[in-house]
């Protein structure tokens, strides 16, 4: 179901892919963000005023080398993507579609979907788009794909799960690209609701429009809450690209927080996809 893309535009995504593939496989992610957590914490940690709710965790240093682990294997298994997900022939109550992070790609899915569809759920569909491009041409971009899941299965509403970016991607959709009518859940991994500070690390249009307190950020925020779809937000404060410190609460939107699970590893957790399974299945 995925659109054809021009061989400059695979081109670039296999650059990014190599680039991602380099810092995981090296260490470079999660150490760097991991340091620089750790600083912020200490540099909190020396000012009075500051309480550890409000400081950006790193969950220490076992948090580090699972978040390592998992990051590697990922995307050590990243060719994988070129097939599709577990779970594509399931018949569950409703279509699932997985909707992946800055500079990822679907195959981050592939333990998700599997207990996703162990669990008697979906088809599970993952959903593929240029991240380092606007925000709001890939949630354009995926209310075709989701019109497209539609058709094939002849289901009235989806359920979206979407892993950091993606899952702002996914809520764009929702709340400001007509999305509303055609999800029934709306659950997001680890997302930058309202923006991160590494943002300003990365390159391409996502990363300035996922700053902290960019107006792309500030036009979400201001979008009304979904009168259809429910949304549940997932985060962790050992989360060194996300903290869970820096997103305020979303509007009408449940809260799942967990206290040692790293960006990446949030996708491989049990707990977590116990969490999404129990939220699909209402």
């Amino acid at each position: 179901m995925q659109r054809r893309h021009r061989l400059a535009h695979l081109l670039s995504r296999g650059v990014v892919a190599a680039v991602s593939q380099g810092m995981m496989l090296s260490g470079l992610y999660p150490l760097l963000p991991h340091a620089y957590r750790a600083w912020q914490a200490r540099a909190a940690g020396a000012a009075p005023a500051a309480s550890r709710a409000d400081r950006p965790g790193t969950g220490g240093v076992k948090a580090a080398v699972i978040e390592w682990a998992v990051a590697a294997l990922l995307s050590a298994a990243r060719p994988l993507g070129f097939a599709a997900l577990p779970g594509a022939r399931g018949a569950g109550p409703r279509p699932i579609i997985l909707v992946h992070g800055y500079a990822m790609s679907r195959a981050g899915f592939l333990l998700l979907a599997h207990r996703l569809a162990a669990a008697g759920l979906g088809p599970v569909y993952g959903f593929e788009y240029w991240s380092l491009g606007r925000t709001a041409v890939a949630a354009r971009q995926l209310g075709w794909f989701v019109d497209q899941v539609r058709a094939a299965t002849g289901a009235a509403e989806v359920d979206l799960v979407g892993h950091s970016m993606g899952g702002v991607v996914a809520r764009y959709y929702v709340a400001l690209a007509g999305g509303d009518p055609h999800v029934a859940h709306l659950i997001t991994l680890g997302s930058p609701h309202a923006g991160t500070d590494v943002s300003r690390m990365g390159v391409g249009h996502a990363s300035r429009e996922l700053v902290l307190g960019s107006s792309f950020v500030a036009r979400l925020a201001a979008a009304p809450a979904p009168l259809h779809a429910t949304i549940t937000r997932i985060g962790s404060r050992a989360d060194a690209l996300v903290p869970h410190a820096q997103q305020p609460l979303l509007a009408g939107a449940e809260d799942l927080v967990f206290d040692d699970l790293g960006h990446v590893a949030l996708m491989a957790s049990r707990r977590v996809a116990a969490a999404v399974i129990a939220r699909l299945r209402r």
